[in-house]
């Protein structure tokens, strides 16, 4: 077999599930058990992974109720502030409704990403959810900004305050908050438009606990300034977080390693599966928070019977590791010199391109 690999290239011999694309020699294989425990050497089911990235805990139901419940109070909280004279609940409000905001955001993107898969798209939707963020990031620090400003425009003004109906506002809306926010825990970890939803609830229940202070400060000394302090407060820690939650953002669309996740621990594990020799060419990406995807090459003593090893990596890494979407490349060492796989653009610059096994063939 290694004379027709180095003699002939295009007959080499091509084994169950092969795929060749750009004239790369790409391997993969699709086999999936009934049993527990039988596993694909290589998931290149693009659709079978986006479906479970959309129906696994889709978080649709909690961002509805969430958006119900916050839209309604910003609104109530708007009346309220207009009529006590309040800053810190007008703040707090237009805090609650850019939530709103990026509440629906996170809805429509949640309904985007369950679409299936097409030809043009073959990850499918998933990474909406991520494109919306910087339009949330927006909203985020112009009513930041907004808040600062008119906080600003106050000082040295003593209007005169109600304390009664801003403690009253500053208690329901913490309650309401609270609720919003063990409807969103659930979600955060696998959405990104959860997540960043939660931290938004997180801030107005300490916006909630600033409007109770301001208004216990106004009802026992009278003092009105504490009402523009809470109110910058308020605006101060939106920036942050929006700037968090667009961080987060980017390294998703630059195809970053994802939080959490060690390639070289990756490596490691895979080296020590029997059968292989070496593994280069890693790749670790997110199309989005809960759809982490792998692909790497292997370097096999002979092509003949590897799928046992193959799945056995592949098992490893479901286990150790969490990653489902899986393509594994296995080559002999005639095999990666004849397609020069180390002179590929991505191999050149990626560190990780390196046979760093003791057992790599010589």
């Amino acid at each position: 077999m290694e004379r027709q690999l180095a003699s002939s290239p295009r007959s080499w011999p091509r084994p169950p599930g092969h795929v060749q694309t750009n004239a790369r020699a790409s391997v993969t294989t699709a086999e999936r058990g009934n049993k527990e425990g039988s596993v694909a050497a290589d998931h290149t089911d693009h659709a079978s992974g986006s479906q479970a990235h959309d129906e696994k805990g889709s978080p649709g139901k909690a961002l509805a109720i969430g958006l119900g419940l916050t839209l309604t109070f910003a609104l109530v909280e708007v009346a309220a502030g207009l009529i006590s004279g309040s800053l810190a609940l007008v703040a707090d409000a237009g805090h609650m409704l850019v939530d709103s905001a990026g509440l629906v955001l996170a809805l429509v993107a949640t309904l985007i990403a369950r679409r299936p898969k097409d030809l043009r798209r073959t990850y499918g939707y998933a990474r909406a959810e991520v494109l919306v963020v910087p339009v949330h990031v927006l909203l985020m620090l112009l009513i930041a900004g907004y808040i600062v400003y008119e906080a600003v425009s106050r000082i040295g003004d003593q209007p005169e305050i109600d304390g009664i109906p801003v403690l009253a506002v500053g208690v329901v809306g913490l309650a309401i908050n609270f609720v919003t926010l063990r409807l969103l825990q659930g979600h955060s970890h696998d959405n990104l438009n959860a997540k960043g939803a939660m931290f938004e609830v997180m801030a107005d229940m300490l916006g909630s606990v600033g409007v109770i202070l301001a208004a216990t400060v106004l009802l026992v000394t009278g003092w009105s300034g504490v009402d523009v302090i809470v109110s910058l407060v308020i605006g101060a820690l939106v920036v942050p977080r929006a700037f968090a939650l667009l961080r987060h953002a980017l390294a998703i669309l630059l195809e970053g390693t994802p939080p959490g996740v060690r390639p070289d621990e990756i490596a490691r594990d895979i080296e020590s599966v029997p059968g292989v020799l070496a593994v280069h060419d890693l790749h670790v990406w997110a199309l989005a928070p809960s759809f982490v995807a792998l692909s790497a090459h292997l370097e096999v003593r002979e092509m003949v019977g590897c799928e046992t090893t193959l799945t056995e990596v592949t098992r490893v890494l479901k286990a150790s590791h969490n990653i489902s979407h899986i393509t594994l490349q296995p080559e002999t060492r005639e095999l990666h010199e004849a397609i020069d796989c180390c002179l590929s653009p991505d191999s050149v610059a990626d560190a990780s391109h390196l046979h760093t096994s003791a057992g790599a063939l010589p």
